[in-house]
C-alpha cells in the first residue's frame, strides 16, 4: 500500500517533489521519478538524504544501488530537474538523515516510517500518514505544508525561513531556489554520484 501510495504521489506532482529519506533504493520509485523526467514539463524532484549508509553493510548494498538508479535517472533527466543533496552542519561534516517525509506541490504532505527501498515497501510493517489538501476535509492545509516546507529548506540551507520562501515566491522552481540559497558551512551539497 505504501508503495503503491508513493507511486500515486509521484505521479501527482505538478510542480515539484520534495523528499526526506535515509534511502532511495527502489527501482519502481526510481522508475516513476525516471519516467517523470522524460515529460515535456517535469517537476522538479529534490531528495535530500545521507552521503552514504550506516555501517558497511548498508554502505556496500544501499549506496552502490543508489548511484546505480540515481545514475539512470540522470540519463532521462535532461532539464536536470532531478537533484539528491546532502546536508551538512556549520562546520562542514555531513548529517545523518533518517527522515522519512514527502511533499508534493506543497499539497500533499506523507511522512511516516517507510524508507524508499524494497524493504520498507514491501516486507517490514510500515506506517505512513497522507495528508492531501486537495480533498475536501483538508482544505486550507496548503499552507502549514507550504511552511514545513519551506522550515526544513531553511534548516538545511542555515538560512532565514524568509530567505527560502521570497526565493520559491520569485522563481517558484524547487531547485533553483536551493542553488541560489546554497553556501558555505550550514548547507545542502550535491551528492556525489561516483
Amino acid at each position: 500500500e505504501i508503495e503503491k501510495l508513493t507511486l500515486d504521489i509521484i505521479a501527482a506532482a505538478k510542480r515539484f517533489i520534495y523528499i526526506e529519506n535515509q534511502y532511495l533504493t527502489s527501482a519502481k520509485i526510481s522508475a516513476a521519478i525516471a519516467t517523470r523526467m522524460t515529460e515535456a514539463n517535469p517537476p522538479d524532484v529534490v531528495v535530500v538524504m545521507p552521503r552514504s549508509g550506516d555501517g558497511w553493510l548498508e554502505q556496500m548494498a544501499m549506496d552502490a544501488a543508489r548511484v546505480q538508479l540515481a545514475r539512470a535517472i540522470g540519463k532521462v533527466d535532461k532539464g536536470d530537474r532531478f537533484r539528491i543533496y546532502v546536508p551538512l552542519t556549520k562546520g562542514g561534516e555531513d548529517i545523518y538523515v533518517h527522515a522519512k517525509l514527502m511533499i508534493v506541490d506543497d499539497r500533499i504532505l506523507r511522512i511516516g516510517s517507510a524508507n524508499l527501498n524494497n524493504r520498507s515497501l514491501g516486507l517490514d510493517s510500515e506506517c505512513d500518514m497522507v495528508l492531501d489538501a486537495a480533498l475536501p476535509a483538508n482544505q486550507g492545509c496548503e499552507k502549514a505544508i507550504s511552511e514545513l516546507r519551506t522550515r526544513l529548506m531553511a534548516e538545511h540551507l542555515g538560512v532565514e525561513v524568509e530567505a527560502v520562501a521570497a526565493q520559491m515566491k520569485t522563481g517558484g522552481s524547487l531547485v533553483d531556489t536551493i542553488e541560489t540559497l546554497r553556501g558555505d558551512g550550514k548547507t545542502l551539497e550535491l551528492l556525489d554520484l561516483e
